[in-house]
């Protein structure tokens, strides 16, 4: 079913054998859903989890997406979520209009995150290359003057933020800056709608991914940054969604509805077979644009493994966490948005008993 996107998000020209990175490598003809790498670990103890596919009318995956989708809301698309992801594919075989789907990559990034692994990278380096994006140095000098500080004198250069917030405060304060949506003018109204929503989403696997894995061995700097990179396919989907609406309204010369883009027949067995090829695709978009950001490749591998059994056994823990930290997002944020058909107590039994804790445990304050 996915042929079609795995032409158009194909990798680059691998390197040679001997240096080529599992991370970066050609994903293969993949056809199982996301929950596969949730799946080989066991069943799911309850039928709240997004591999469970029943009668029961509440799927937390399935949920999710149609939260961030606005489907069923007034003024959303008209489209089911399988129609939707039927049109979604078939406008993405335009490879000449990729480019319009992915987000840009912020020009400083790739410098930062090398000159932060840098152990003899000064202040003063990295001031001079986060000067060079102006929401960087704004959001720097806001962080370090905020109340977590206790400053009784004004910070206002750029040097001395860096050296306050110190190199874990830094790298947090550029991921979230990074990967926080950029909505321009000509953004449509799903888009607008939905990435409040994606930013809730990537905020909450972010923080699960950090808080969960030093116990779990991983780095948590690179889970953090895991946890947000996996949303970007979100946002993608949501700028195709909004040019599925577009086309959809009646042409402004009275000669009906433009022509839809036609996709596959829609074999979808339901919402939940539907929204699990969705996460599929966005997970596919999040690595190559994680791939074309050169985020870390520990980064790309966690999120390419949760579409790719093989890239599953490269990278194990982080794969695990960053699947179970998307589960746990997906419940919080949907938790708070009055979205849960039970407390939340009951609809997270599925999940291991850390990330049970985590989620159990109010939120801080972002004040």
């Amino acid at each position: 079913m996915f042929n079609w996107f795995q032409k158009w998000v194909g990798s680059p020209p691998a390197p040679t054998a001997s240096a080529a990175s599992p991370a970066s490598a050609a994903l293969p003809d993949v056809t199982a859903p996301v929950s596969t790498i949730s799946e080989q670990k066991g069943p799911t103890t309850t039928d709240w989890g997004p591999g469970t596919i029943s009668n029961h009318e509440f799927n937390v995956q399935t949920a999710a997406m149609r939260w961030v989708f606005s489907l069923g809301t007034v003024g959303g698309p008209t489209l089911s979520l399988g129609g939707l992801v039927d049109a979604v594919e078939r406008m993405s075989l335009d490879a000449t209009r990729a480019a319009d789907w992915v987000p840009r990559v912020p020009s400083v990034l790739p410098g930062l995150l090398k000159s932060l692994r840098d152990e003899h990278s000064s202040a003063q380096d990295l001031a001079q290359l986060i000067e060079q994006d102006v929401v960087l140095v704004a959001e720097a000098l806001k962080e370090a003057n905020s109340a977590l500080h206790q400053r009784t004198t004004t910070v206002t250069q750029t040097a001395e933020a860096v050296r306050l917030l110190g190199s874990h405060g830094l790298r947090m304060l550029i991921a979230r800056v990074a990967f926080r949506p950029v909505l321009g003018d000509d953004s449509g109204p799903l888009i607008r709608a939905g990435a409040p929503k994606v930013w809730s989403l990537g905020e909450a696997c972010a923080e699960c991914s950090q808080a969960l894995a030093p116990a779990r061995g991983v780095d948590a700097f690179e889970a953090f940054l895991s946890g947000l990179a996996l949303q970007v396919g979100h946002l993608v989907a949501l700028r195709m969604a909004d040019r599925v609406a577009h086309l959809a309204r009646p042409d402004p010369h009275g000669l009906g509805p433009r022509s839809l883009p036609v996709g596959e027949a829609n074999t979808h067995a339901s919402d939940n077979h539907a929204a699990q090829d969705m996460a599929h695709a966005m997970a596919i978009l999040s690595h190559r644009v994680a791939a074309r950001w050169e985020l870390p490749d520990n980064v790309v591998g966690a999120i390419t493994a949760q579409v790719d059994p093989l890239a599953f056994t490269h990278w194990p823990e982080a794969s695990e966490l960053l699947g179970v930290a998307q589960d746990a997002a997906r419940l919080r944020v949907l938790d708070q948005a009055g979205k849960l058909p039970a407390p939340l107590a009951d609809c997270c039994l599925y999940l291991p008993d850390d990330a049970q804790a985590w989620l159990l445990t109010p939120p801080k304050s972002k004040n």
